[in-house]
């Protein structure tokens, strides 16, 4: 066989290797392309809780016996996970369904499926004098987030429904970060605190008590089961795109629940990746992780949760909705965590 009328012995070794490569490389082209058709990409928080079920999910195999990769893009703050997703960096990333819902009415078509009912709540120090809810009255507190966190959004129509209080005027809150708020506590700079589930699992840990769960306040607003809050999050032209592969992944999200539900060697695992200060730390997050994943309470009731949607905007305002009075049935991929 010649080249150009060259002799293949007259080519250079360097010309046969470079030519050898180019075919090995586009004999590959479409594997590559496969490959990455069949990866997800998952923009995460470096130290959040999601990063626990993704470890657990590719340590069990359940990522290869599905047929597909997750390729976990760490993200400093949840603002910029929402930012990866919305520029197209990122296929998923968790967040609740009241971001969804906004965007939706912004013209951008993202879904949720749920992945949590984990909330948190109101931690109170055991000579604080707080044994309820009326005891607020005229206290500090301090609240995760910002003035429209829906934690306390729910927590300010529980407390008008049921002690006739309205925490905004009745009570003195003020806002802060998580982690800032359990040092407040426990250096008795405050006497409540409003916090997320990881870190109230902490103060619960440390001894403090939990005057009230998030849990139990959405059900003194009339739902009937935990609400689902927090889901995998994805643009809908992507679902469309890769209905099989959605499919397939939260199969092995449902799998990997199931562990993290019944195994505690699992757990043990993976105690490097929760950075716990202590065994009590360990055991109060693995229990409070695992509460929120029950698959009966993973179940999205659509008429409760518009319910939920409008005491939330009757609570929080366009500040809090944006564009979107009503709550879209679409913002909801699938009304269960599992596959549809």
């Amino acid at each position: 066989m010649t080249f150009s009328g060259i002799g293949a012995r007259g080519l250079s070794r360097r010309m046969l290797l470079g030519i050898g490569a180019a075919a090995f490389a586009a004999a590959m082209l479409p594997a590559r392309a496969a490959d990455r058709a069949s990866t997800i990409r998952i923009g995460v928080l470096q130290f959040g809780t999601v990063a626990w079920t993704l470890d657990t999910l590719k340590h069990q195999g359940f990522d290869k016996a599905g047929g597909f990769d997750i390729e976990v893009v760490p993200m400093a703050a949840p603002n910029a996970a929402q930012i990866a997703l919305q520029g197209g960096a990122v296929d998923m990333i968790t967040t609740d369904w009241l971001w969804v819902n906004r965007n939706r009415a912004d013209g951008r078509k993202v879904q949720f499926v749920a992945n949590s009912t984990a909330l948190g709540g109101l931690y109170v120090k055991a000579d604080s004098g707080i044994k309820q809810l009326a005891d607020l009255k005229g206290r500090e507190i301090g609240v995760a987030g910002t003035p429209v966190d829906k934690s306390w959004l729910f927590l300010q129509a529980y407390a008008k429904k049921t002690a006739s209080l309205d925490l905004r005027k009745d009570a003195k809150p003020s806002f802060a970060a998580p982690p800032a708020l359990n040092e407040f506590i426990l250096r008795d700079k405050l006497p409540a605190v409003l916090n997320f589930w990881p870190y109230g699992a902490r103060l619960k840990a440390a001894g403090l008590t939990e005057l009230l769960d998030m849990k139990d306040v959405l059900k003194g607003l009339g739902l009937a089961r935990p609400a689902p809050m927090v889901g995998w999050v994805f643009n809908e032209s992507w679902s469309l795109a890769n209905p099989d592969l959605l499919k397939r992944f939260l199969i092995a999200v449902d799998k990997t629940n199931a562990v993290l539900r019944d195994s505690d060697p699992a757990w043990v695992r993976l105690k490097p990746l929760m950075k716990a200060d202590s065994e009590a730390d360990f055991i109060a997050l693995r229990d409070a992780h695992r509460d929120g994943i029950q698959p009966d309470e993973l179940v999205v009731d659509l008429p409760a949760i518009q319910r939920l949607y409008a005491l939330l905007a009757a609570e929080g305002g366009e500040e809090l909705v944006g564009k979107s009075a009503t709550l879209d049935p679409a913002t909801f991929h699938s009304t269960s965590g599992r596959a549809p």
